[in-house]
């Protein structure tokens, strides 16, 4: 089978997925969907995409398999440390005196495409280390959101392999994680301001008057349109002096440099710009 013929095979599919389903992929780069379709594929060994199709019809429960395999989950807790290390540094300075100045009260993180909580977690000790040392009479919130129902599951339950906490000092370790006999549970403290959901980023956003949105290494998997429109929600959904925080290999390029100016280029955080991409030909 020619290339063209299996695009428009593998195209077909993601139709019939939405119709049946409501699970909207074709925002996905064809090449990166076709590949993990045909892993989920050899799996099962199903050996075309219509056996496929009626392989999920009649098993219910395979459309999550899909968006477990779609969406890659590589994480780890501080995964590139330098990253937290320059949000407590650059960021959180401005964001709590914002808070205490009488902004929303709290500080408010967005951890979009969080997979199983390792970022999200991570994210909120970094937050609540920051608050421990400079006391300001603010609290906080952060919201996990992940398009797969199972990885929010694994994350809402907050246990882990103890492996996991390597890169993590013995200090924070120590103060923020509890031992059980399957591993690790993340401790009461940080467990109670993480709030996990499963949500699609082509949505509309749930939140607003963010301080950081974080989305590291998924808006990679999408083309320059979709990643555009993302982009545009991360901006509306974040508050004046807000930042996006993207994964080390992925840019903010074209027409949503209108969005965000790059704050620090090693560590790709981006500021808000309060403007917006044009829509009707207005801004």
């Amino acid at each position: 089978m020619s290339n063209v013929a299996k695009d428009m095979e593998l195209a077909e599919l993601i139709a019939r997925l939405n119709t049946k389903f409501g699970k909207d992929l074709s925002s996905y780069r064809l090449n990166c969907l076709g590949r993990r379709i045909s892993l989920r594929m050899s799996m099962l060994r199903v050996e075309s995409l219509s056996e496929y199709f009626e392989y999920l019809s009649s098993n219910r429960e395979e459309i999550e398999h899909l968006l477990d395999t779609v969406t890659i989950h590589v994480t780890e807790f501080m995964r590139d440390a330098e990253v937290f290390e320059a949000v407590a540094r650059d960021v959180l300075p401005a964001a709590v005196a914002r808070a205490a100045r009488g902004g929303a009260g709290a500080i408010r993180v967005w951890s979009a495409g969080c997979s199983t909580g390792e970022e999200a977690y991570s994210l909120a000790i970094v937050v609540l280390e920051y608050l421990r040392a400079h006391p300001a009479g603010v609290g906080l919130e952060v919201f996990a959101t992940d398009i797969s129902r199972e990885a929010c599951r694994v994350a809402r339950r907050g246990i882990y392999d103890r492996r996991k906490l390597d890169r993590i000092p013995a200090a924070l370790r120590d103060r923020y994680f509890e031992s059980v006999p399957e591993g690790v549970r993340v401790a009461p403290e940080a467990r109670r301001v993480v709030h996990f959901s499963v949500h699609d980023l082509f949505q509309p956003p749930r939140y607003g008057n963010l301080d950081i949105v974080v989305c590291r290494n998924v808006l990679i998997h999408f083309d320059h349109v979709v990643r555009d429109e993302v982009l545009d929600r991360f901006q509306g959904a974040l508050g004046r002096g807000g930042v996006l925080v993207l994964g080390k290999t992925e840019a903010i390029t074209g027409a949503a440099g209108s969005l965000f100016q790059l704050a620090d280029p090693r560590n790709k955080i981006y500021a808000k710009k309060c403007s917006a991409l044009p829509r009707g030909g207005k801004r």
